[in-house]
C-alpha cells in the first residue's frame, strides 16, 4: 500500500500517484459520511435473488427481502475535513443502491448487486469494497419548509429520487409521507459483503483478483425519521438487466438522515488462490 511519498517513489492511496500523493482518486481511509436517503422495504421472488448472488454467498434468513435507496451523500476523509470546506463538490456525490440479503460462513448480511453514483471518487472507493458502482444522473426532491407550494418534511410531503443512464431511466424510487417514525422501524440487514474482481490484463489468464470481503462500517446513527406510502419502477432497460428483481410487494418506504464511517474491509475468502 502506498501512502507516504519519498525521494524515490510517488505516493497516493490509489491511482494516479504522484510525488506528493494529492492527485490519488481516493483518500486513504477512514471516511466519514452523512446522507439524506429514501428507502423502499419490498419483497420479491427469493429464486430471482439468488440468480444475481455470487458464489460462495448464500440466500440469507429472508431471501426475498429487498431494499432500494436513493440518497444524498457527503464524504470526507479522516485526514482532510477541511475538503468539506474548501471544495464541496469534490466531497458530495448521490447514489442509487439495490441490496439483497445474503449469507457466508453462517452470518447474515447483505449484497449489493447494483448500485450508481454521480461522481469517480466515488465509483472507485465503491470498486475498493467489491460494489458494483456505475456512473448515472441521480436527482432528489429538495423539499422546503417555506416553500410556496411544496410541502416540507410533514404529512402529505412527496419526495422522490431518479436514476437515468444513458438518457435512459434506471429508477425512480418515492414516497409519500404519512407520519414520524424511529430508526428501529428502518430495517438494519446486517454486515456489507462484497465480491473484488479483477480481470487478468491477460484475457487467456484467470482473474488477477477474485475475494469476498466484508465492509467495516462504524458509528451508525439515524435521525428524522418518516414514513409513508412508497412507490419504485424499474423502467425497462437493456443495459441494466435488473427488471426482475422489481418488487412483488412493498412493505416500507422511509426517508431519514444518517452517518457513519467506514474503516476500509476485510478480506474473508481469496477465491482465485
Amino acid at each position: 500500500m502506498r501512502e507516504k511519498a519519498s525521494a524515490e517513489t510517488n505516493a497516493g492511496y490509489t491511482m494516479p500517484y504522484t510525488p506528493t500523493g494529492k492527485a490519488s482518486l481516493v483518500e486513504h481511509p477512514p471516511w466519514h459520511f452523512a446522507s439524506d436517503v429514501i428507502e423502499i422495504v419490498y419483497r420479491t421472488n427469493p429464486e430471482d435473488v439468488r440468480r444475481i448472488l455470487p458464489p460462495p454467498l448464500m440466500p440469507g434468513d429472508q431471501p426475498d427481502l429487498v431494499t432500494a435507496r436513493v440518497t444524498e451523500i457527503t464524504s470526507v476523509s479522516e485526514n482532510n475535513p477541511d475538503k468539506a470546506y474548501r471544495n464541496p463538490d469534490a466531497t458530495q456525490y448521490a447514489e442509487a443502491i439495490i441490496t439483497v440479503t445474503c449469507r457466508f460462513n453462517g452470518e447474515n448480511g447483505v449484497f449489493i448487486p447494483f448500485i450508481w453514483v454521480d461522481k469517480d471518487f466515488s465509483l472507485m472507493r465503491g470498486w475498493l469494497n467489491g460494489w458494483p458502482k456505475k456512473i448515472a444522473t441521480i436527482k432528489m426532491t429538495h423539499l422546503h419548509q417555506l416553500h410556496p407550494i411544496l410541502k416540507g418534511l410533514e404529512k402529505g410531503g412527496k419526495i422522490g429520487g431518479v436514476v437515468t443512464r444513458h438518457g435512459n431511466k434506471i429508477m425512480f424510487a418515492g414516497m409519500e409521507i404519512e407520519e414520524e417514525s424511529s430508526p428501529e422501524e428502518v430495517p438494519r440487514l446486517g454486515t456489507y459483503f462484497g465480491v473484488r474482481h479483477l480481470p487478468s490484463v491477460d484475457p487467456a489468464s484467470g482473474p488477477s483478483l477474485h475475494e469476498v470481503v466484508k465492509v467495516q462500517t462504524k458509528n451508525y446513527r439515524m435521525s428524522d425519521v418518516w414514513k409513508g406510502r412508497g412507490e419504485l419502477e424499474f423502467p425497462e432497460n437493456d443495459e441494466e438487466d435488473m427488471n426482475f428483481l422489481a418488487p412483488k410487494k412493498i412493505e416500507g418506504a422511509f426517508y431519514f438522515k444518517s452517518g457513519w464511517t467506514n474503516y476500509g474491509g476485510t478480506t474473508l475468502k481469496r477465491l482465485n488462490e
